[in-house]
């Protein structure tokens, strides 16, 4: 497997997970990377780009809890 399809497979796999959460679910960034084979630096930015779209609550360090959209 390459290296770019490894690093696609990891991305699906967040992906995967994000879709599963429901309003008021919590995840870190560290269970993330874990669940993904992410850096968690990497988790971390997804998580926040999701907190500045409103689908998810940054709740300081790496916890965010996702929230419903308006």
């Amino acid at each position: 497997m390459s290296e770019n399809q490894a690093v696609n497979d990891a991305f699906e796999r967040l992906q995967r997970l994000l879709l599963t959460l429901r309003d008021g679910d919590r995840l870190a960034a560290r269970e993330a990377a874990r669940l993904t084979g992410l850096a968690e630096t990497t988790c971390q930015s997804v998580l926040e780009g999701l907190a500045k779209a409103g689908h998810m609550s940054h709740e300081g360090g790496d916890q965010f809890v996702r929230v419903t959209a308006t």
